[in-house]
C-alpha cells in the first residue's frame, strides 16, 4: 500500500495501529483499562480516533477553534491527545493556535503550539496533554482554552482534562 507523504500517511498509520491494538487487546480507543484488583495498578490509554472533518466552504477573517473531545482523560504519569482544527478557512496565511490552562490541577499541562496553514484549516492536529506523577490519590481536573493568537478575544474553545490517578488512597485510621 502506498501513501502520499505527510499527514495522510501518519493518520492512516495511526488509525491502523489503533485498530490493530483494539482488536488484540479488546480496548476501545479513548478509554482506560485498569489491571485486575490485587495486582499493580496499571492504566493504559489508547489515542482517541481523529474525528472526521466537514470542511466549510466559506472564508472568514475570524474562524473559531474546534476541539474534540470536549473532555480528555489522561493517565497519571502519561499523556493523551486532544484534536484541534479551525471552523473556517482564514482570510490570511498561517493561523497560530495557543492553548493554556485557565484553572485547575497544575499537574495537567499541554504542549505545543499549533500552526494551521490557510489551505489546511480543516485538518485535525493533535495537542498533547500531560499528567505529571503526584502523591495524592485524587483524579485532578483542569480547564484549558485554545485560541487563535492573532485574534485576541475571538476564536476560543474551552475544554477539560481529567487525570486518572494511579495512587492508592491511604486508609484512614479507625
Amino acid at each position: 500500500m502506498r501513501f502520499p507523504h505527510g499527514r495522510s500517511r501518519r493518520s492512516a498509520v495511526l488509525a491502523a495501529v489503533v485498530a490493530a491494538a483494539s482488536a488484540v487487546t479488546g480496548l476501545v480507543p479513548g478509554t482506560a483499562d485498569a489491571a485486575p484488583s490485587g495486582s499493580a495498578r496499571v492504566v493504559r490509554l489508547l489515542p482517541s480516533p481523529v474525528p472526521t472533518a466537514t470542511p466549510s466552504p466559506t472564508v472568514s477573517a475570524t474562524p473559531s477553534v474546534i476541539v474534540s473531545p470536549a473532555e480528555v482523560l489522561v493517565p497519571e504519569g502519561g499523556s493523551a491527545l486532544i484534536h484541534v482544527r479551525l471552523s473556517q478557512r482564514p482570510s490570511y496565511g498561517w493561523v497560530t493556535v495557543d492553548s493554556e490552562r485557565l484553572s485547575g490541577d497544575p499537574d495537567l499541562s499541554i504542549g505545543p503550539r499549533l500552526l494551521f496553514p490557510a489551505d489546511r484549516y480543516s485538518t485535525w492536529q493533535s495537542l498533547i496533554v500531560f499528567a505529571e506523577e503526584d502523591d495524592d490519590a485524587t483524579d485532578g481536573t483542569a480547564t484549558f482554552q485554545s485560541r487563535i493568537s492573532q485574534l485576541p478575544g475571538s476564536g476560543v474553545a474551552v475544554w477539560t482534562a481529567r487525570e486518572l490517578d494511579n495512587d492508592v488512597p491511604t486508609p484512614s485510621p479507625s
